[in-house]
């Protein structure tokens, strides 16, 4: 894989030619730059069930996930790269009403052929399986680790929380709507967000 190039091309391989422009404008900075893309969007619905409630403190501290609810909720979006690095950077800011911002920050690598890893804090991740679906973005729940030094060490969050999928879907050339959802296959769905998103510059 060529380092060089976007993160997600990296574990897309000549599936990257098949998203549709929006979604490789959103994903398209190339590491060790100083480049950026900004989005706005809101979303419909932020929501989690009473047993992810009880594990919000924890995930909090980790930066893990997002501790409120909400309807119609605004949230503005900076994606960059940073010089020497080779990750892909997620800034994102929720505004929840009647509450302060809240900032929730990761990181993204390509980590196989067909691969990505969303790191939050303490070395924290959760591994993808990432394909392209009608032009838009699929991404495929394969368990979370936890990264120490040169070590990644499974972790049995699922186990809890249940699996992820992320599916990112073109609007226009500057719109796609996403959703992430976690469903157990005991507990049903315990956590999701949904929403439609712009690239603004």
């Amino acid at each position: 894989m060529n380092q060089t190039e976007p993160v997600l091309k990296q574990a897309l391989g000549a599936q990257w030619s098949l998203l549709a422009p929006v979604i490789q404008a959103h994903y398209g900075l190339s590491p060790f730059t100083d480049e950026q893309v900004r989005l706005k969007g809101n979303m419909d619905r932020v929501s989690y069930s009473p047993i992810v409630g009880l594990l919000i403190p924890l995930a909090t501290l980790a930066g893990a996930m997002v501790p409120y609810r909400g309807h119609n909720v605004p949230v503005e979006v900076v994606n960059r790269s940073i010089p020497g690095r080779p990750s892909y950077y997620w800034i994102r800011t929720f505004f929840f009403p009647g509450k302060k911002p809240f900032v929730f920050r990761s990181s993204m690598l390509c980590t196989g052929e067909g691969e990505i890893t969303e790191y939050v804090r303490f070395g924290l991740g959760i591994r993808f399986n990432v394909i392209v679906k009608n032009g838009g973005l699929v991404e495929k729940d394969l368990g979370y680790i936890c990264k120490i030094g040169k070590w990644s060490i499974p972790m049995p969050v699922n186990a809890m929380l249940g699996q992820s999928y992320v599916e990112e879907t073109p609007i226009s050339h500057v719109e796609y709507e996403m959703k992430w959802m976690i469903n157990h296959p005991l507990f049903g769905e315990t956590f999701a967000y949904s929403g439609r998103f712009a690239v603004v510059s």
